[in-house]
């Protein structure tokens, strides 16, 4: 028997089934198409997946200093970088908290990052970030997830889902409403990757969140359970101007597609998505 002549059509839908996991990438935000020096909340925003509207000035009663976007990336060994970056200027009166050198910037996400009370599944998330000189024991930069871009505030614990970045002179983040309160070491000025797993279910008080910083397996990282999150919402938050910048804010389905994605990833990573991730809504 002559063996039989795939189409190429049939050849890619091959191909496709077998692409590694590692192209499961739903959203970057790169911060390409920005104007340089300018505030990311004065611009009119590229459209990105997963993101809705533009960037606004995130914070309802404290801080004036708003992020600052730049042509320039952040630069991070073994990740694909394209794009630049948003960040704040550095700080150098060595003062605590003030309103000016203080500020966070909020954009909403889309229903394909949202997550309700309802939602259930896996979904991962990672940024690039850098901190600049620490100069006080309350130093906060941190990226947030909140439930709400109107309850956005400087005490807003009971809206805020997520933080992760630089607080204290350590590397932290805290999970569920309170403040960054578990250590992942003490920070320095190099360029890090934080990585964040979220598993969600309806069932209330079942979900959880496992964080790394700088790791290239799944395995360790610190875990928060028994939680209830939700979240609409991505802010960027400096208080006390220490030139924080992050850059390659990134979504998936699975931990290489936030840490190692390959070219193409987000085009695969989008056509799987519904498939890979199940949503259900409260």
């Amino acid at each position: 028997m002559k063996p039989t002549k795939l189409l190429p059509s049939v050849l890619l839908l091959a191909s496709l089934a077998f692409t590694p996991a590692h192209a499961a990438l739903i959203s970057t935000e790169s911060f390409s198409g920005y104007t340089n020096a300018t505030k990311l909340n004065a611009q009119t925003a590229p459209a990105v997946a997963g993101y809705t509207g533009d960037w606004v000035h995130g914070n309802t009663s404290f801080g004036t200093q708003d992020i600052l976007t730049s042509t320039t990336g952040l630069s991070y060994s073994g990740l694909s970088t394209t794009g630049g970056s948003a960040g704040v200027p550095n700080n150098t009166s060595g003062g605590e908290i003030a309103a000016g050198n203080s500020g966070r910037v909020a954009r909403s996400l889309d229903g394909s990052l949202t997550v309700t009370a309802g939602t259930t599944g896996t979904v991962y998330m990672s940024f690039l970030f850098q901190t600049g000189r620490e100069t006080g024991a309350t130093t906060y930069q941190m990226l947030e997830l909140y439930n709400g871009i109107n309850t956005i505030n400087l005490n807003s614990d009971a809206t805020r889902a997520f933080e992760a970045g630089s607080g204290s002179s350590n590397f932290n983040f805290g999970v569920g409403g309170p403040t960054a309160n578990q250590s992942l070491g003490a920070a320095n000025t190099a360029v890090h990757q934080f990585i964040v797993r979220f598993d969600l279910s309806p069932t209330v008080g079942s979900d959880s969140a496992t964080v790394w910083l700088d790791s290239t397996t799944e395995t360790g990282g610190i875990v928060t359970s028994g939680l209830n999150l939700a979240w609409d919402t991505l802010s960027l938050a400096d208080y006390d101007g220490n030139s924080a910048v992050w850059d390659e804010i990134r979504w998936g389905t699975d931990f290489n597609s936030v840490t190692i994605p390959e070219p193409g990833a987000a085009l695969l990573g989008g056509l799987g998505m519904l498939s890979l991730l199940r949503r259900r809504r409260a």
